[in-house]
């Protein structure tokens, strides 16, 4: 686990972010906009629901986006108003996963909905002969943020595609609606 945060904030550090980088005011950010504060390297997806949401870990993100080019950068003040509403999941379809303690491998759907995959077959026919490089191991901690749904006997059950396309935004995937001002 320290490992993982370590490589993550390693990762943060030495991504092409940099240190003068302009600070945005926190009246502009909009839904889904990627954030971090001046002196902590994570970054957070900022939801519909204004709260912000946690990155796991490096893999995690990297299901979700490709390098840090749209992060804004906010004032620690700004980032620590900001509630964490909870951790991203792995967007559906990129990547399976398993947990260290259980040998079991599941693909992902949305809202981080765990499908227990029956058999190589199944993974092969879903994922390609190289499915098994495919999986990544998320620690044990990590796994309250899924939830178990239906196994996947058939590679009929599941498509990779649609769960994908489905899953366009981290807003999308959690169900997060624009809160209600009062």
């Amino acid at each position: 686990m320290k490992k993982t945060l370590f490589l993550l904030f390693a990762l943060f550090a030495l991504s092409p972010l940099s240190a003068f980088a302009a600070t945005v005011s926190i009246s502009s950010l909009q839904s889904g906009d990627l954030i971090r504060g001046q002196t902590y390297n994570a970054v957070y997806s900022y939801g519909a629901d204004g709260f912000r949401y946690v990155f796991p870990n490096d893999k995690t993100y990297f299901t979700w986006y490709k390098d840090f080019k749209t992060v804004k950068w906010i004032s620690d003040k700004d980032l620590a108003s900001i509630q964490i509403g909870g951790n991203v999941t792995y967007k559906p379809g990129v990547k399976m996963i398993k947990i260290n303690s259980d040998p079991k491998v599941y693909a992902v759907s949305s809202g981080g909905t765990l499908r227990p995959i029956t058999s190589e077959a199944v993974a092969s026919a879903l994922y390609g002969s190289t499915w098994n490089k495919k999986i990544d191991d998320v620690p044990d901690g990590f796994f309250p943020n899924y939830t178990i749904g239906g196994k996947i006997e058939l590679a009929s059950q599941y498509s990779v595609n649609a769960e994908q396309a489905d899953a366009t935004d981290i807003n999308i995937d959690k169900n997060l609606k624009t809160a209600m001002v009062i």
